[in-house]
């Protein structure tokens, strides 16, 4: 296994762990090979030699799929865009009708079986304040089951055999399952997507054909460090214990929300995260970035896995993705990577960053965004919308008439 890249970010030799030979698939507890996926997409169909944008985006208004779908479309990136959204009734308006009008978007809508803050009580996925409640506990039922072997039809959707997890958590399961239909070669970004967008390709000019080649992306470590984060000193410290904690305290924090790499390596990294939760079982949200951070300081991820040839860690402004969630102690502006007149965002060699992750922590980029890009966004879709409603209807009633004459 080649190094990381940079190096702020070495493996520590304090922590001891014993890493299993192979990370089992997500669907070992029914201890059943025969249990396999399922569960199909509400909208559109995977290509599976296409590269990958990969995310879960449930209880966002329109703009904010607008801003992830319109900004990476902009870059020219053909490549498939695979969502997981909240059910039907909890989409908020002109979502559905958008997100329909896609090419090479698939959009999984399955309904999550939640509980209440007692995590026994049985509960539909509820809103608090305008968005999803992040504390949540759920369970993903009906992805897995049983197919006729002979005319693939299902036969049986079994209930979700974990407890429930927050969502932050189950989404690595969702994206397990999606990679699944993907080639060993395609590469695959998964990328929070309420605040992410894109200024060029991020899939450019990528090594390709390398047998499992992993990105991982960091935040900026003169600012921060795992140890000086309360958070995430505390997922390290509820899932791994003190010594594990004293060994990465001072470890530059690596962002858990945007990760990329071949299919291959991808698959293995997501069957590494799942196992870390059944493993640990902590119910934090957030914890996945305990997770994220430990598979990576401890070796674990990577001790004895042919499926990852590489895994270079990319200091904060230097890779695909920036990570500006650290930034907030000046402004974008005065941190001198972001452009006030054109809105964009830089790398710190002055080159634009393909990927702004975390954008919504500068004032004046969140208010151009949401004051500006947002609301034209969503005027120009809805009028359309109602334009082309208004049209059909209009068709229809001329059918009516001429079939009644």
């Amino acid at each position: 296994m080649s190094k990381s890249s940079s190096s702020l970010f070495e493996i520590s030799k304090e922590i001891q762990v014993n890493s299993p030979s192979k990370f089992p698939k997500p669907t070992y507890p029914f201890n059943d090979p025969k249990v396999e996926i399922i569960v199909t997409p509400e909208i559109g169909k995977h290509r599976p030699d296409a590269d990958v944008v990969m995310a879960y985006a449930e209880g966002y208004g329109l703009a904010y799929y607008m801003c992830f779908i319109e900004t990476l479309r902009a870059t020219g990136y053909d490549g498939d865009i695979v969502l997981a959204t909240s059910e039907y009734d909890l989409l908020a308006p002109y979502v559905l009708d958008y997100l329909k009008q896609q090419s090479n978007l698939i959009v999984y809508i399955h309904q999550l079986d939640c509980y209440e803050s007692d995590a026994i009580t049985p509960s539909r996925r509820i809103m608090k304040r305008g968005s999803m409640d992040i504390f949540q506990m759920c369970q993903l039922n009906n992805v897995y089951g049983y197919k006729d072997p002979i005319t693939g039809d299902v036969t049986q959707k079994l209930k979700d055999p974990r407890i429930g997890r927050v969502v932050a958590t189950l989404r690595y399961e969702w994206y397990w399952i999606w990679s699944q239909q993907y080639n060993s070669n395609s590469w695959i970004m998964l990328i929070d997507a309420r605040d992410s967008f894109f200024q060029s390709n991020p899939f450019t000019n990528l090594p390709r054909n390398q047998n499992g080649l992993l990105y991982f992306f960091g935040e900026n470590s003169d600012v921060t460090a795992i140890g000086k984060s309360t958070k995430n000193r505390n997922w390290i410290l509820r899932s791994y214990g003190t010594e594990v904690l004293k060994a990465m305290s001072n470890k530059p924090t690596i962002c858990s929300g945007s990760t990329m790499g071949e299919q291959i390596a991808i698959e293995t990294y997501l069957r590494a995260l799942i196992n870390e939760w059944d493993e640990t079982d902590i119910k934090m949200t957030g914890a996945d970035q305990g997770f994220h951070n430990y598979l990576y300081y401890s070796g674990k991820l990577t001790n004895s896995f042919d499926t990852i040839s590489k895994l270079v860690v990319w200091e904060q402004g230097k890779g695909i993705i920036n990570n500006l969630g650290a930034l907030r102690t000046k402004t974008f502006s005065e941190w001198g990577f972001y452009n006030n007149q054109t809105h964009s965002v830089y790398n710190w060699d002055g080159t634009l960053s393909p990927v702004a992750h975390q954008w919504d922590r500068d004032a004046n980029l969140h208010s151009y965004y949401q004051r500006t890009l947002f609301k034209k966004w969503e005027n120009d879709f809805i009028t359309k919308h109602k334009k082309e409603q208004k049209e059909k209807e209009n068709e229809n009633n001329n059918g009516n008439l001429r079939g009644g004459e």
